[in-house]
């Protein structure tokens, strides 16, 4: 309770308002109770007074009461101006416009991006061909043992097993028309331009391609990329060529690894279910597929490899400040990599067709 006396006037107001702010800043106060029934009369800094002495209790969560006030005091309070609660306002969606502007926006950034990397890549690619510059001492030997070297039991497993099921199914249809020896030629061809360098592609997605972006992520979370530009190391160089020069030499040897697998999975099964001897199953296979045929399977494989690292190296380096980020880039990566692979394979099934037949 603050009880007033004589006229609240420019000269008594700035003691009254140094008065008042100490009260308020009292932790055991909760209202401030102002009373006027022996104040005299009241101008406009009287007024300021009050109002500003209102906002402050009402800041810190207090309240202001005036009591004892007379006719004049109540005409000349009511000059000050209401205060008002400021409700924020959510911020409108955008409409489809500017949601579709600002996905094109993001997209035309992501796009010269990724156009600046892939050149980056090739300018420090070629600086280590030409013994300009050198990759990290150990770095490709531990990228091809961490991708090549670990994935041989899955890739093995998976292209013996998919030979062993497309011959099984292959053989009972087949068989309805007495073609059975054809099974050969369907999984040779198969494995080496389709099956083998597909599935490879994806499982080096999975593994590899989230590695990638996660271990590029993380960097970029920790502030070591940028530690590494600070110290004069391009992390280019340092970080991606080498990981993409592993997959360029991994992603082919893992194809070509799988089409073997795969054929001597379906030679088991033709064995077993047609008596087909081995040596007739492999004349069969060196008969239908040519050289083309691996080269077109590898080609593939190649450029399957080329887009796994370029996009996971591309996702990893633009993963943002949080732990969050992180997973979105893991996740984006395989995504995007399956997505643009699949994209790829029938591009090359399309026209390797239209060359064959025209």
């Amino acid at each position: 309770m603050v009880q007033l006396h004589g006229d609240l006037v420019m000269k008594t107001a700035r003691r009254l308002h140094g008065d008042l702010r100490t009260v308020c800043r009292r932790r055991d106060v909760r209202i401030v109770t102002l009373d006027f029934s022996e104040a005299g009369r009241i101008d406009s800094s009287g007024i300021a007074v009050v109002s500003l002495i209102a906002k402050q209790l009402a800041r810190a969560g207090k309240k202001l009461d005036l009591t004892g006030l007379a006719d004049h005091h109540k005409a000349a309070l009511d000059l000050m101006p209401k205060q008002e609660p400021e409700v924020e306002r959510p911020e409108p969606p955008p409409g489809a416009i500017e949601a579709l502007g600002g996905a094109v926006i993001e997209a035309g950034s992501g796009a010269r991006a990724l156009l600046a990397l892939i050149a980056d890549i090739v300018r420090q690619s070629l600086a280590v061909v030409t013994r300009r510059k050198r990759l990290p001492a150990g770095a490709l030997t531990h990228q091809i043992a961490t991708m090549g070297v670990s994935g041989l039991f899955i890739v093995g497993l998976l292209s013996f097993l998919l030979g062993m099921t497309m011959a099984f199914q292959g053989a009972v249809q087949l068989q309805r028309f007495g073609a059975g020896v054809f099974v050969a030629d369907m999984i040779s061809v198969s494995m080496v331009r389709e099956i083998a360098p597909l599935m490879t592609a994806v499982m080096i997605t999975g593994r590899t391609g989230a590695a990638i972006a996660a271990e590029l992520g993380t960097m970029r979370v920790r502030s070591e990329i940028d530690a590494l530009s600070t110290m004069g190391i391009n992390p280019v160089r340092f970080l991606i060529v080498p990981r993409i020069a592993a997959i360029t030499l991994v992603g082919p040897a893992l194809s070509l690894m799988g089409m073997f697998i795969g054929i001597g999975g379906g030679m088991l099964v033709a064995w077993g279910a047609l008596d087909m001897p081995p040596i007739m199953f492999w004349q069969r296979i060196t008969e239908r597929v040519t050289a083309l045929d691996f080269l077109h399977g590898v080609g593939k494989s190649l450029v399957f490899a080329w887009i796994i690292g370029v996009t996971a190296s591309h996702l990893g380096m633009r993963t943002g400040g949080d732990a969050l980020s992180v997973g979105n880039a893991t996740t984006r990566t395989v995504v995007v990599s399956i997505l643009a692979i699949i994209i790829v394979d029938a591009i090359f099934a399309t026209i390797s067709t239209l060359l064959r037949y025209s």
